[in-house]
């Protein structure tokens, strides 16, 4: 390699480092990058993953992705070591193609694919967040490289190394199964350049990969008689939207949604992506020529590669089995991008070179032109991230964590209420984002549209922006307890997360007492109401204890309001406070609302009680000698 190859090659993967690794804050950070984060996290701590986070058909992902973002959360346990490494492999991953398309193509066709690989948006995109898919593009260029050293080179040991890259990317994500249908179709186009002891130390080394998650499935699939699965496609059909999904991803088409529906794009965005587009079908072209023509060259045979590699997702998709999404196709980039770089690198050299000059400068122009779309887009979405598809920046909620934690250690606060819109981390995407930038501190999560919780000793409460608040929401009663809070500003609008520390038993007085409290059979007990905004708003209010510990039950509350008749004119349900959160000495302040009819004969009364969820079976009131009294509490309202 010359010196004015390898500055060549080094400014490529400096481009491609810089567009991927500077402005961690300023990355998408929602609730799958939140779980895959957390699961990593506990992994980096010494709890092995035997599988990953949930995903949309019933089962869950294989931990590859877990184990993989391990290892730099061992280094540096921060959400930006799993950032920054999801685009240090994109980098990789550009190396690897140009490393690819040199041997093969030559030097044009290698600066041509790796700096279209390096601007791409889509592939800047997938390349800047936790996200298990995002991963593939170095494992897939891996799975070529041995491919060709293989099926080319004659270099059989590079077998192993093709079927692990395999390995590892189908367990990333299964989108890459598709590269398993590749790999049976280059094993007997192939066959006899094939050692079959290498093939089958492959699958034995690759199996072993496996055996965590395999085992894990056997084990539910004996605790559950089952394994349920979801396909999210009623009827399978044959569509071509693999082929307009796969056409976005390499033209950079559809970018804009992240910017919201009132970006205007980027001047020429259309022209320009036609161009890259266009070069892109030519190189597939350009293969076909190349196999059909020269079948037993070197350069043709690793275009064919590369053209069963491109092909492959679109194929799997024809056949719509399940929904595809753009994301389906990142493995399919690079080899895009190798024939595009192949077709280039072609007619370089054979044009004179005046003409030449002329193409690379053209070149350059449309690669900066690329680049300059996704930088105008991504400063747009820099100005207002909540205006499109991107949402609430990594910074913004890691800030607000950071603040949490501050509060924390410097008070005598022992956890944090993570307080906003739903309090399941599994189900929802406030706890799970924030279970993961909260990491290693002690957590309750509180749902803000239904309840507030407030414990026996100081803690800190880290409130959702206004935008998670809905007709019942608590929001209001954290406020009421005096003290300053420290916001953590959205850009572009005027919502932000709020922090503060609260003091011990600082629940808002009661509106109106229960005396005596009932006792429950789960040892909750019921304290007081407020009917305040109740026949004006619908707004109801129920305060009680829970048990003085941890309960596994999951609980819902029924209200009944009835009329002077005892006729039951208006009824909600909702959960309680999650009884695995229960701690001695909280107070909670359930709130309902209600669709209360404009008419009431008077005097109106709630009815009001516990059951358990899914079973529906009632918590019986308990009387002083602890007999159950009945299933409900019924609370005279007056006029």
């Amino acid at each position: 390699m010359t010196r004015r190859e390898l500055a060549l090659l080094l400014a490529i993967l400096l481009l491609a480092a810089v567009v991927r690794l500077a402005r961690p804050d300023l990355t998408e950070f929602k609730a799958d990058e939140g779980r895959l984060l957390t699961a990593a996290l506990m992994m980096s701590d010494g709890q092995f993953a035997l599988r990953g986070i949930s995903s949309s058909v019933g089962l869950p992902n294989a931990p590859m992705s877990v184990w993989l973002y391990a290892l730099p959360l061992v280094v540096w346990s921060h959400p930006y070591a799993a950032t920054l490494f999801t685009g240090l492999l994109g980098v990789v991953a550009v190396g690897g193609v140009y490393w690819l398309a040199r041997r093969y193509w030559g030097i044009g066709a290698a600066v041509c694919a790796a700096t279209m690989l390096a601007v791409s948006p889509w592939a800047i995109v997938f390349s800047r967040k936790i996200w298990a898919q995002n991963l593939l593009p170095a494992f897939v260029v891996g799975w070529a490289i041995a491919a060709v050293l293989t099926y080319v080179e004659r270099r059989r040991a590079f077998l192993i190394l093709h079927i692990l890259c395999l390995a590892i990317a189908v367990q990333i994500h299964p989108g890459a199964i598709s590269l398993v249908l590749a790999t049976l179709l280059l094993l007997i186009v192939f066959r006899r350049r094939v050692d079959w002891r290498y093939l089958a130390a492959g699958v034995l080394l690759s199996a072993l990969t496996a055996v965590p998650f395999l085992w894990y499935l056997w084990s539910r699939f004996r605790a559950d008689g089952g394994l349920a699965m979801a396909s999210g496609q009623s009827s399978p059909h044959f569509s071509f939207d693999a082929v307009s999904l796969i056409s976005d991803i390499l033209s950079g088409q559809g970018i804009a949604a992240l910017a919201g529906p009132n970006y205007n794009g980027f001047p020429a965005e259309s022209a320009i992506r036609l161009l890259w587009l266009a070069l892109v079908v030519a190189g597939a072209g350009w293969a076909v020529w190349k196999i059909a023509r020269t079948p037993r060259e070197p350069a043709a045979q690793t275009a064919f590669i590369c053209l069963v590699w491109l092909l492959a997702p679109v194929a799997v998709f024809l056949w719509q089995w399940t929904p595809p999404y753009i994301h389906y196709f990142i493995l399919a980039i690079p080899a895009a991008f190798l024939l595009a770089g192949g077709v280039w690198g072609e007619m370089a050299s054979r044009v004179r070179p005046p003409v030449k000059v002329v193409a690379w400068s053209a070149f350059v122009v449309v690669s900066a032109l690329q680049l300059a779309i996704w930088a105008n887009m991504m400063a747009v979405v820099a100005r207002d991230p909540m205006a499109g598809g991107f949402g609430i920046p990594l910074g913004v909620k890691l800030a607000a964590a950071d603040g949490a934690r501050r509060l924390l250690d410097d008070t005598d606060a022992i956890e944090i209420l993570v307080a906003g819109d739903g309090a399941n981390p599994e189900q929802q995407d406030f706890p799970a984002e924030f279970r993961a930038l909260l990491h290693g501190v002690p957590l309750r999560y509180v749902d803000l549209k239904q309840e507030a919780v407030f414990p026996a000793t100081p803690s800190v409460v880290l409130l959702d922006t206004s935008a998670a608040d809905g007709p019942s929401s608590a929001r209001d009663l954290y406020l009421v307890p005096s003290g300053e809070w420290d916001s953590f500003a959205i850009p572009g609008g005027d919502l932000a997360y709020s922090v503060r520390a609260m003091p011990a038993a600082a629940t808002p007085s009661i509106v109106s007492n229960i005396e005596p409290p009932p006792l429950l059979a789960n040892f909750v007990r019921l304290i007081g109401y407020d009917d305040r905004r109740l026949l004006g708003e619908g707004v109801w209010d129920i305060y009680w204890r829970p048990a003085d510990n941890p309960d596994a039950g999951d609980y819902h509350f029924f209200n009944h309001l009835l009329d002077g008749a005892g006729r039951r004119v208006a009824q909600v349900d909702g959960a309680a406070f999650a009884g695995p959160q229960w701690r001695a000495g909280d107070v909670v302040i359930s709130r309902f609302w209600l669709a209360v009819p404009n008419e009431l004969d008077p005097p109106p009364a709630m009815s009001i009680g516990m059951y358990r969820f899914p079973s529906i079976e009632s918590v019986p009131i308990l009387d002083e000698a602890a007999n159950p009294a009945g299933d409900a509490v019924t609370i005279p309202l007056g006029d």
